[in-house]
């Protein structure tokens, strides 16, 4: 049953988006990770364990909501990357770290966003309240930056207060854009870096400092995940333009309404200040029977889709020229796997 849990956990990121690559480039190394993630399932249950507050429950609740793991795969990955057969002392609850972190984050972000759903089942703030929810993620938070403290290093520590400093910059320039669809380029992009790709980056780096990385290797892995992150949510929204055409309005709306574009849609509505407007209008309840329709035609003539594949692509090379640095290692090549697979999935 562990065995099976753990390969559960390591594929769940291959079956989201139909990555057979993910899958070949996880094989050498399967067995070999199956107890550090059987460990990393026993440890998220733990890091609020034994408090029955509603705050302890809120956070217990998206914690055993499953998820992909993604952050702590890679964090364990770029461990083993530097030769070592068993992953360094402390990799593990570093690992944690990354997961409990993300989740905070989305246990505030269905409060910001007045989010309902969250893996297939009611958004904790709606089974436990806001306020909870809120709290559940400081205490997230506060146990990921203890453990940190216990055994991550200094850098460690100084790199995971940065990843929140971004992340609050990010949340509030998402703020500062509410109602507006005719958001800049260069404001989606560090919305994303603060958002996804800053937590990508340390915890790669905090498995990197474990397992042995100098500095330099170091900042070839922070470059990995950088380029990793900003893929892994260009795919996100990607993705979303495939949807049914009503959903992908729906979704337009909703993004907008709560400070949050997607590239394809700004590349879409670029020279187009009209339907920029009619967005927002619609944001904020104006009838429009034929937005959909409008918007849907706009990506489609725009290029959109074409150039987020692009830039999938983009960042997947220099995800890959990061690694190419690095000694060749079983672990290197399934990092190289997951970069290489999102661009593949979004052909």
């Amino acid at each position: 049953m562990p065995d099976a849990l753990a390969r559960d956990t390591l594929l769940r990121l291959a079956d989201r988006y139909q990555m057979p690559r993910v899958r070949e480039g996880f094989a050498p190394i399967m067995d070999a990770l199956a107890a550090d993630l059987v460990a990393l399932e026993g440890d998220l249950a733990d890091i609020v364990s034994g408090d029955e507050r509603k705050v302890a429950s809120s956070a217990r609740y998206l914690l055993s909501s499953g998820g992909k793991r993604v952050r702590p795969v890679v964090c364990l990955l770029a461990s083993r990357a530097f030769g070592r057969a068993e992953p360094a002392s402390g990799v593990k609850q570093l690992a944690v770290v990354a997961e409990a972190v993300h989740s905070a984050t989305l246990l505030h972000d269905d409060v910001i966003d007045l989010g309902d759903a969250r893996r297939d089942r009611p958004a904790a703030r709606l089974v436990y309240g806001n306020a909870a929810s809120v709290l559940g993620g400081d205490l997230l938070l506060i146990q990921a930056l203890r453990i940190v403290n216990e055994h991550g290093t200094p850098a460690l520590m100084t790199s995971m207060l940065d990843v929140l400093r971004r992340m609050i910059d990010a949340e509030s320039l998402q703020l500062e854009n509410r109602g507006r669809a005719d958001v800049p380029s260069e404001d989606y992009f560090r919305v994303v870096d603060g958002k996804t790709a800053s937590l990508f980056e340390w915890a790669v780096e905090a498995g990197g400092r474990l397992g042995g990385a100098d500095d330099e290797q170091v900042r070839q892995l922070r470059r990995y995940g950088s380029a990793v992150g900003c893929a892994f949510q260009l795919l996100d929204d990607l993705l979303d333009l495939t949807r049914e055409p009503e959903a992908i309005g729906k979704s337009v709306l909703q993004d907008v309404g709560m400070g949050t574009v997607t590239w394809p849609v700004i590349h879409a509505l670029a020279g187009r200040p009209a339907l920029a407007q009619r967005i927002a209008d619609a944001s904020r309840g104006a009838a429009d029977a034929t937005l959909t329709g409008d918007l849907l035609a706009a990506v489609a003539e725009s290029g959109a889709i074409a150039l987020t594949r692009q830039r999938i692509e983009d960042e997947t090379a220099a995800a890959l020229d990061a690694l190419s640095t690095l000694p060749p290692t079983q672990a290197r090549d399934a990092l190289s796997s997951v970069a290489t697979a999102l661009a593949e999935r979004a052909r």
